[in-house]
């Protein structure tokens, strides 16, 4: 198991309840958190910051999960960067387009967080 402690996560979610959630498990965790409200924001916090890890939401404000994840796997300063989407949808009506972003991973809404850090544990093994 990998130790998250240290490592620098960007956390793009416009459901202030979700973002607030997340944020704290991972800094109990000692994670640094970055976190952005809409796709646009969480496009320029990833290329300012390029953290260790992307968890976005697929429904976003001006650009969405997958756009952004596809812009990042597509630009070679960033596409090292792994990303782990969630959706609200069911995964298979988001199949296509998650094959299409470059994204390492995808969950659906709702989740266990202790699922969402296996998930992360599996791009860091």
């Amino acid at each position: 198991m990998t130790d998250l402690a240290n490592k620098s996560i960007l956390v793009i979610e416009n459901d202030e309840k979700v973002l607030d959630a997340l944020s704290t498990r991972f800094r109990a965790q000692d994670m640094l958190v970055i976190t952005a409200t809409d796709g646009y924001d969480g496009y320029n916090r990833a290329c300012k910051e390029s953290p260790d890890l992307i968890i976005s939401e697929t429904l976003l404000p001006s650009m969405d999960g997958f756009r952004l994840a596809r812009l990042l796997k597509f630009d070679e300063r960033y596409k090292h960067i792994p990303i782990l989407l969630i959706t609200r949808k069911t995964l298979e009506s988001v199949q296509i387009m998650f094959n299409a972003s470059g994204a390492e991973n995808i969950i659906s809404k709702p989740f266990r967080f202790g699922d969402l850090t296996e998930k992360i544990q599996e791009l860091f093994s």
